[in-house]
């Protein structure tokens, strides 16, 4: 009998995704190859890898102190929550429900899938409880360092390549959670102690600057009687001397829009046209993994940017489009987001897409009062009078520029308001910087070990 007759064939399965160029990227060879005795993220967590669910619709509330808060995949940056892009559940629901996936101050939140895959935050001590969408997993880890430490080893760059070779892809990317537990770490050492430490208290710092920021927005609007209350409006009755031809809306009509806005009385000034600059679109095919960070109305955080977004591009739009984002400006959405706003810390070679506008205010006196009226309900007025829909997505209309007043500041606004103000954002912008001066340190011991 020949050797051919004696051959016989058994089915050979292989995965899809094997066949993917990202498996035979060197990078990805090379670390993997390098990381293969190192523990896996199982070894550092105590229990198993938890994943959340999203309630239905009926469970979610408007009013933030009704419920407990919710965080969805697009909440989640590397290394921070945006505490501001929080949804609110029902309570009984979340403790009863979902309570295999409540998440405590520490624990480290991982997203799994979609755009937002691969990135991983703590859970501030400034929220006691919370809980997440099916598209996340929580770690609980056996201490707070190893939380840090965990949470900056998976927003590395050596993980996020670990990371490329391990998804899959069905409708979109997707990282299972045996993946996500068999993902290698490099190991924690005792001599990443004393880092963790500063690091956490630097997290803290943050956390503790942003809610303080969020007390003083909220102590402006109680002490001027701020009445607008986001509710929706399908109608409206205006007289026809009140009646202008250029809405026909029923949010522009609002009475407590109107109330609101006429709240602060007093001298006026506004918006300096030749200070006002709209972002650009680079266009999709110029997206790229790193370079200058492109920021998109979804990437204002926490009212800062998100320094490590999504989409990147060339540094030659910087010099190209020469949008010129320094210190003090302020920046905010004109479409999609209405009333997300931002106030920049420090120079930054970022690019501001077309959703986007940026205010160079005259002083710095006049950013900090312009960020916190539009931060406020007194902004968010402005903003429902003159948002318009169109193609299904919200615009603002440029009357908005022309129409938007900025009361003159008084000895009472600056001392009760704005000095405060200035005080918790350098806070903050402190506690960023730290975080990101160990975040690095720790990520190039990585490339030592």
């Amino acid at each position: 009998m020949s050797n051919l007759e004696t051959f016989t064939t058994k089915p050979i399965l292989i995965s899809a995704s094997s066949f993917y160029p990202r498996n035979y990227n060197p990078k990805y060879l090379l670390v993997k190859e390098g990381m293969n005795d190192y523990p896996c993220i199982s070894d550092y967590i105590s229990g198993d890898i938890k994943g959340g669910s999203t309630p239905p619709a009926y469970f979610f509330y408007e009013d933030k102190e009704a419920g407990i808060p919710f965080i969805k995949t697009s909440a989640v940056t590397r290394h921070i929550i945006n505490v501001n892009d929080l949804q609110i559940i029902n309570t009984d629901y979340h403790r009863k429900t979902l309570k295999r996936s409540i998440i405590k101050p520490y624990d480290v939140i991982f997203t799994m899938t979609g755009k937002f895959m691969g990135k991983a935050a703590m859970c501030p001590k400034t929220i006691a409880e919370m809980n997440m969408s099916q598209n996340s997993v929580v770690f609980h880890t056996n201490s707070k360092e190893e939380a840090a430490f965990l949470t900056i080893f998976l927003n590395s760059d050596i993980n996020r390549i670990q990371i490329r070779g391990n998804y899959s892809i069905t409708k979109q990317k997707f990282l299972n959670q045996g993946k996500i537990a068999s993902l290698h770490v490099v190991p924690y050492k005792k001599e990443y102690d004393s880092l963790m430490k500063e690091y956490l208290s630097a997290f803290d710092g943050y956390y503790s600057a942003l809610e303080n920021i969020q007390k003083i927005i909220n102590k402006f609007e109680t002490d001027m009687d701020l009445t607008y209350k986001d509710e929706p409006v399908y109608s409206f009755i205006v007289k026809a001397g009140h009646f202008d031809r250029r809405m026909l809306a029923p949010n522009f009509y609002r009475d407590d829009v109107k109330e609101t806005i006429t709240k602060i009385a007093g001298d006026y000034t506004q918006l300096e046209t030749d200070n006002i600059r709209k972002g650009d679109e680079v266009g999709s095919a110029n997206y790229l993994e790193e370079g200058v960070p492109f920021i998109k109305t979804s990437d204002i955080v926490n009212y800062d940017l998100d320094y490590e977004p999504d989409c990147y591009c060339g540094e030659a739009f910087l010099s190209q489009l020469a949008q010129d984002i320094k210190k003090g400006d302020v920046i905010f959405a004109k479409d999609g987001k209405p009333g997300e706003v931002a106030i920049v810390q420090e120079d930054c070679n970022v690019v501001i897409s077309s959703g986007l506008v940026k205010y160079h205010p005259r002083n710095e006196e006049e950013g900090l009062w312009v960020f916190l009226l539009l931060a406020s309900k007194f902004g968010k007025a402005y903003f429902k009078k003159w948002f318009v829909i169109a193609s299904t997505m919200l615009h603002l209309r440029a009357d908005f520029f022309e129409d938007f007043k900025i009361p003159t500041v008084d000895d009472t606004i600056r001392n009760t308001y704005l000095t405060p103000l200035k005080k918790c954002l350098n806070q903050r912008a402190e506690s960023y910087n730290k975080m990101q001066e160990i975040r690095k340190n720790v990520e190039q011991s990585f490339m030592e070990q």
